[in-house]
């Protein structure tokens, strides 16, 4: 049997495994934020009888960048909490334009919401607020909202993308990774 042999990947599928790749780095580096935070923060409240100000804070503000950037891995991969009994009833055109409605529906909301978000930031900057423990700009810390919305909006646009490409090659479109069947 004859080999195909594939050529070097296509720059946007290196780009698709770099971004792919970085945002599962970065996950894992908020997870790891947070397991270490709480742990030496449970070590020193029972073992020094002593705990600091800041470490509840901290694991609370990787715990939102955690969420919003999953939230964008989420829309990625269509692993996101859907009822989707009545889509399957139908065949591919059915599907491909509830996925196209959801995906119109979700950048409508990621786009909204990254506007509304903003303000809060600007407000944050412009006063120069600080979080009590931390001692930091609050600013950095509000901004996880219109990143994780600007992420999601980013993502829906590949997913779109992804569907039209697919839809050229007369493939069914994508109904996502399943957490649970």
């Amino acid at each position: 049997m004859l080999e195909v042999k594939k050529g070097p990947p296509r720059w946007h599928e290196r780009l698709a495994a770099f971004d792919h790749g970085v945002e599962r780095w970065v996950l894992l580096t908020f997870y790891a934020l947070i397991i270490a935070t709480v742990a030496v923060e449970v070590l020193r409240r029972f073992l020094l009888d002593y705990s600091s100000v800041w470490g509840e804070e901290l694991s609370r503000y990787a715990f939102i960048y955690l969420a919003w950037i999953a939230a964008g891995a989420a829309v990625r991969d269509r692993a996101h909490i859907r009822i989707d009994v009545l889509v399957n009833l139908g065949g591919p055109r059915i599907q491909r334009l509830a996925w196209w409605l959801a995906d119109i529906a979700t950048l409508v909301l990621a786009v909204w919401a990254l506007w509304l978000s903003l303000l809060p930031v600007w407000t944050s900057i412009q006063f120069g607020s600080v979080t009590p423990g931390l001692r930091v700009s609050q600013a950095i810390f509000l901004a996880a909202i219109p990143l994780g919305f600007l992420v999601v909006a980013g993502r829906v646009v590949q997913s779109m993308v992804a569907d039209i490409l697919r839809m050229r090659r007369g493939l069914p479109p994508f109904d996502g990774n399943r957490l649970f069947d």
